[in-house]
């Protein structure tokens, strides 16, 4: 017989009793029936090498079973996108379909386009609605398997996109379509499921906000950074470099980070630039070089100081991240950049 943790069961009362000494009683049970058994998918407690907050995942896996599309909010490289691979591959659905929203024009443009052909128009279907055709045929074939599709920075639509969509995620799941053909309805199979992602802030070139009536039809999950400790440990497995230089790879970045949080800076380095920064670290590259190459490169202005050791342009914004570092005690007043750099 096997128990799983969250199984529900019928029990018989045995019998009661109690400890030497103490008011605890204990009860003895015999197991009769399992009255409700998990499912595989609500077995899932952490995601194979990736990151996320057990709630956060929970709610995504309970939303995604029950036919709610979600959007993942976050930060730039806080792997929204790849969230989205490793659920598909852990569920052991098939490879999704990721659609950048932001390349889309017409609602038309997300299933094909209109191309001339010998004197005629015809409408191509686009990789979308390939992948759509394939989960209808799978479904009404009795395959039971899911499919999923992301909506890669859906808060970059074009505005006359935004609203035509809607029907694509209310109930009816439809849309229609004006082609070369002629119109055509659009339907999503309830095997097809839908993740949006999304950065927030005005800081994101192109970014819009979601209409109301497209909020109400996503459930939204905000995705936490990874720790700092987890963060090392998958920069130190991607890149191989060794772990006290990942950590200081971290420290550096976590720096500018809060310095971008705090508005200082514009820039909050990614675990995505973490990882450029170890990769010329692990080809040889020494640790305060590429620190300066891959993180501050983005920012405004040439580092240099006074007779006095002052900062000569304290309003660049690489003078800013300069002052972050050695607020954090990562560099003396007296240190240029790759000075504060070599001491990490």
């Amino acid at each position: 017989m096997t128990i799983s943790d969250g199984d529900v069961w019928q029990v018989e009362l045995v019998g009661t009793g109690s400890k030497k000494g103490s008011r605890q009683k204990i009860a003895t049970v015999r197991l009769v029936a399992r009255v409700q058994e998990l499912k595989l998918w609500e077995k899932i407690t952490e995601l194979p090498g990736h990151w996320i907050e057990p709630v956060d995942l929970k709610c995504i896996l309970t939303w995604l079973h029950s036919g709610t599309d979600i959007i993942l909010i976050g930060q730039k490289g806080s792997g929204k996108t790849t969230l989205g691979s490793v659920i598909a591959r852990t569920l052991g659905w098939q490879e999704p379909c990721k659609v950048d929203v932001y390349t889309i024009q017409r609602t038309t443009d997300l299933f094909g386009t209109d191309v001339a052909r010998s004197g005629s128009s015809l409408f191509m279907r686009s990789t979308l609605l390939e992948y759509i055709e394939r989960a209808r045929i799978a479904l009404q074939n009795g395959l039971d398997t899911q499919f999923l599709v992301i909506l890669d920075e859906i808060n970059r639509v074009h505005a006359k996109v935004n609203e035509s969509m809607h029907g694509l995620f209310d109930d009816t799941r439809q849309v229609t379509i004006i082609t070369a053909e002629g119109s055509k309805v659009v339907k999503l199979p309830p095997n097809i499921h839908v993740i949006g992602t999304m950065n927030m802030g005005a800081e994101y070139l192109g970014t819009h906000g979601l209409d109301e009536a497209l909020k109400d039809r996503f459930a939204p999950v905000k995705i936490k950074p990874m720790p700092v400790d987890y963060e090392v440990k998958k920069l130190v497995a991607e890149t191989h470099v060794l772990e006290v230089q990942a950590l200081s790879i971290v420290k550096v970045a976590q720096t500018l980070r809060d310095a971008a949080t705090g508005g200082q800076i514009s820039f909050a380095p990614s675990y995505r630039a973490c990882r450029n920064v170890a990769r010329l670290v692990n080809h040889g590259m020494d640790l305060k070089t590429a620190i300066i190459k891959g993180f501050l490169g983005w920012y405004e202005g040439e580092l240099a100081l006074d007779a006095r050791g002052e900062v000569a342009t304290p309003n660049t914004e690489v003078a800013k991240a300069f002052s972050a570092l050695r607020m954090k005690g990562i560099a003396k007043a007296s240190d240029t950049l790759a000075d504060a750099t070599s001491k990490l």
